[in-house]
């Protein structure tokens, strides 16, 4: 890896941090948990269509919510810095 790689990495995974910071991932995983839940009732066959794609978005909004976690640690304990909002 070059410098120059490695500083672009760097800068991305700050921009990622800055991003999911700010996403309602708690709320967004309850609202399809709900979904798959209750799917299967109201029309069987959309969900029989959408549940893996369903269930791999929610093992990815799973995966942010940690990251998440970190992240906002992270700023409490002034490691690292909330970007400012636009």
């Amino acid at each position: 890896m070059t410098d120059e790689e490695y500083l672009q990495t760097q800068s991305q995974i700050m921009a990622m941090a800055n991003i999911v910071t700010g996403m309602l991932l708690r709320e967004f995983i309850a609202n399809a948990e709900k979904a798959d839940t209750i799917g299967p009732l109201l029309d069987p066959t959309l969900w029989i269509r959408g549940h893996d794609t369903l269930a791999t978005i929610l093992d990815i909004a799973r995966s942010l919510l940690r990251f998440q976690e970190v992240i906002v640690t992270k700023i409490d304990l002034g490691a690292i810095q909330r970007a400012p909002k636009p």
